[in-house]
């Protein structure tokens, strides 16, 4: 679900400039950014929610409930019962996740679609505290255990939108995007212990214009620097190692 991600930053920042119609302003309308993003899963599909059915806003109570297999099998030769997943859910909060994804997964335990990645997003500059609480989300979902075993979730994703006024050369927005990487690598000091999982942390250049664009003004060209504008996007995924 990375590209489409990273596409839906794009698009989003394309719409923001269709509404308003001006080019280095940016909506700080998450709202407008999640839609985008589930559009963009939903070019996956064959047909309506096939293979991937798309929540948005989905309650972390019935996401974390659905992330453990609802029956562990029991072996009526040995006289072990089967075990059943519990009701209560193992995530106990009123909170609710942008995006889950869910799929149907051959030889799952499963019986019928299952979550496999939940998206967290942000608009643009979002505070620290609201980052490190998602990604906090984000990781709790692997750890997620019950009787009837661990946590089926396979990747989880964060992603937030960076704007900056000024910019003067390519050089200068490398530098930016590399230290925003370096934040968000600091930043995940705090979340937790991330040592079972593969980290991806990675910023892109959504927009740019260094300059300004040229208007006419009562047949006189001039130079609008009201566009000069720089958006980033960072794109934090945690998955599961494969063995």
């Amino acid at each position: 679900m990375y590209k489409q991600v990273l596409d839906a930053m794009q698009s989003a920042c394309e719409d923001m400039f269709r509404f308003s119609g001006e080019r280095g302003k940016p909506i700080n309308a998450e709202y407008l950014f999640t839609v985008a993003v589930a559009r963009e899963i939903d070019k996956l599909n064959s047909f309506y929610g096939e293979p991937y059915r798309i929540f948005l806003e989905k309650s972390r109570k019935e996401l974390s409930r659905d992330c453990l297999p609802p029956i562990k099998w029991g072996n009526s030769w040995k006289h072990i019962p089967s075990v059943f997943r519990e009701r209560k859910p193992a995530i106990n909060t009123k909170e609710r996740a942008d995006i889950a994804v869910y799929e149907n997964i051959i030889n799952s335990s499963h019986m019928g679609p299952q979550p496999i990645c939940v998206i967290e997003l942000k608009g643009f500059n979002p505070d620290r505290k609201l980052v490190i609480k998602d990604l906090k989300r984000n990781l709790e979902y692997f750890s997620i255990s019950g009787k009837t075993g661990n946590s089926v979730i396979q990747s989880t994703l964060f992603s937030a939108l960076y704007s900056y006024s000024k910019v003067k050369s390519e050089v200068e927005e490398l530098e930016r995007k590399k230290h925003l990487e370096q934040q968000y690598n600091l930043w995940l000091s705090e979340v937790g212990n991330l040592s079972h999982l593969d980290i991806n942390v990675c910023a892109h250049t959504i927009s740019s214009d260094y300059i300004g664009e040229v208007v006419d003004e009562a047949g006189v060209e001039v130079l609008d620097t009201s566009t000069i504008h720089n958006f980033m996007g960072i794109i934090v995924e945690f998955k599961v190692k494969k063995i």
